[in-house]
């Protein structure tokens, strides 16, 4: 691949369900972000506290996560994997080593199944990458 928007490109391909997707540093900063009409619009305010979350994981589920000036609750985190959800949408966002892979998604949780398996797969691709 020849750079940070092919991954999200190859991330809109694992299901249809995927609205908006980035990859952003744990630092916060953003590596790549879909646009378009499809533009992924979390601020770098929002991205640098996303980004914190990953450093105290299970108290995420009290307190809920923010991305695109929307308030998701956090009925779910694992080690390096937290799913969000508001109604009809959510987002899954798991952390590499150096990067965190997210993509808000629409759709029932039978959609959701199909979003955290291409989360995870990128993130394994860039773990394998050594990011």
């Amino acid at each position: 691949m020849s750079g940070w928007d092919d991954y999200i490109k190859l991330l809109f391909g694992k299901s249809p369900a995927i609205k908006r997707a980035a990859i952003i540093g744990t630092d916060g900063s953003v590596w790549a972000r879909s646009g378009d009409s499809n533009a992924f619009s979390a601020t770098e305010q929002e991205l640098k506290k996303f980004a914190a979350l990953f450093n105290d994981i299970n108290s995420v589920p009290g307190t809920g996560a923010d991305l695109e000036n929307i308030h998701y609750i956090v009925p779910r985190v694992e080690e390096k994997l937290i799913f969000g959800k508001k109604e009809q949408t959510g987002f899954f966002a798991s952390k590499t080593n150096q990067a965190i892979v997210i993509a808000i998604y629409e759709g029932d949780n039978a959609q959701s199944a199909s979003v955290r398996a291409g989360v995870e797969y990128i993130a394994q691709y860039l773990l394998g990458a050594g990011y």
